[in-house]
């Protein structure tokens, strides 16, 4: 059996991708790219915006054009909440976010009424390229930000017990990951029953990082998105000494504007955001933080962009995604008549995205005569690419790059900060 996966969306879509191909292949699944021809394409869905809907359609019909025959299955949060809008036919089967590692015995139930799909199982167990490996150790949202799908469609707050993600991270340390990503859909939600302010949690983020920390062959523990409102005095104290623990906090900001934050529904205000950095910044001088960004939000004024843009500056990103606001049905901020113009949303994206590229420059910049460590991803023109623990895109010159591999970490004495397509990076050479 021809197995193909295809993931969109978020970590935890990678994450869930991953175990689904795991599981795969422990009932013997022959694991194949997507362009190729297969018995089965399971397609991870996102619908965060307008664009990623469109996108998981596109994907579906790709599927569908290139094995008529095949089993087409579409999982997560497209599948969930937009199913109706694809023609009959289109799709074998609509799975969860519940049930996705339940794919795998799904298929083989299918395929127990679809002879003409049987075949002699091959076992096949490939190697996904990757040199970071993602832990989903949290999933589901209780925010509710006016203008996101995700709590719809994602369930209850749901934390991993600390010791059974401490076990698959010692596994994925076996496997050679240099570096693991926690992720979660809510991450700073890690082991909270209610929402951020409840105080009965069971257990915490910092403290999992610590234990995390101890995991011999594991050198880098990176977050996905965090809520400011994590950072505390009492979690900076908690992952002090976790010093496998990179300098790099995504931050979720979505606006610099504290009338565009309330009309988002976020909980804090942009003088509560500056404080959570500062705070980071007081035991981490040089730490990364990166964002989100959302422009032409329902009402959004040129004044309030202008203080969101100005908001970026203060802070001083070092990498900000810079989105334009996509309605999405069913969320307050859909059904408000303010709208802004598709026009207005273009302007403002591109000023934000050229303004977010000067910071990228300036942070990346500092780093330049200094030697920080590489964990190479792949091959390039002229050396090998990976990034630095602040995440900082790094090219490494090398003469033969036969001599270096992907997942290996080299000191690199950085030289020089470019820029290519819209995107810093910094060149530096092995010490």
């Amino acid at each position: 059996m021809r197995v193909a996966l295809y993931t969109l969306g978020c970590k935890v879509n990678s994450y869930e991708t991953d175990r689904i191909r795991e599981g795969f292949e422990k009932i013997g699944a022959q694991i194949v790219s997507f362009t190729e021809p297969a018995d089965v394409y399971v397609v991870n869905t996102c619908t965060v915006t307008q664009m990623a809907a469109k996108k998981s359609r596109q994907i579906l019909h790709r599927a569908r054009r290139l094995a008529p025959s095949a089993l087409i299955i579409a999982a997560g949060c497209y599948a969930e909440n937009d199913s109706a809008e694809l023609p009959e036919g289109m799709v074998d089967f609509f799975v969860g976010n519940q049930e996705k590692e339940n794919i795998p015995q799904l298929v083989l139930e299918a395929m127990a009424s679809r002879p003409e799909l049987e075949g002699e199982f091959e076992s096949s167990q490939q190697e996904d390229g990757h040199t970071r490996a993602f832990l989903k150790v949290q999933d589901g949202c209780r925010q509710y930000c006016s203008y996101c799908i995700i709590p719809y469609v994602r369930g209850p707050l749901v934390s991993k017990e600390p010791g059974e993600a401490l076990d698959e991270a010692k596994e994925m340390a076996d496997k050679g990951y240099r570096e693991v990503v926690l992720t979660g859909i809510h991450l700073s939600s890690y082991g909270r029953k209610g929402t951020m302010t409840d105080p009965e949690a069971e257990s915490s983020l910092g403290q999992l990082i610590t234990a995390m920390n101890e995991i011999p062959g594991l050198e880098r523990i990176r977050l996905g998105s965090l809520e400011p409102g994590l950072i505390t005095e009492q979690y900076v104290a908690e992952v002090a000494e976790a010093d496998k623990l990179c300098p790099h906090y995504h931050l979720s900001m979505q606006s610099g504007c504290e009338r565009t934050l309330r009309s988002m529904n976020r909980h804090y205000t942009p003088q509560e955001y500056l404080a959570a950095v500062e705070l980071l910044r007081s035991k981490w001088p040089a730490v990364a933080i990166t964002t989100d960004m959302i422009v032409g939000f329902p009402g959004e004024t040129d004044e309030d962009f202008e203080e969101s843009l100005a908001f970026l500056g203060k802070v001083g990103f070092s990498q900000v995604h810079v989105f334009k606001y996509s309605k999405r049905a069913g969320t307050v901020a859909a059904r408000r008549p303010s709208q802004v113009s598709e026009q207005v949303k273009n302007e403002r994206s591109e000023r934000a995205i050229a303004y977010a590229l000067e910071l990228s420059e300036k942070f990346a910049r500092q780093f330049v005569g200094s030697q920080r460590q590489v964990l190479l991803e792949r091959p390039c023109a002229g050396g090998w690419e990976g990034y630095t623990d602040h995440y900082i895109r790094t090219v490494v010159k090398v003469s033969d790059q036969d001599a270096l591999q992907a997942n290996q970490i080299v000191q690199v004495q950085l030289q020089d900060c470019l820029q290519q397509a819209g995107e810093i990076y910094l060149t530096g050479v092995i010490v």
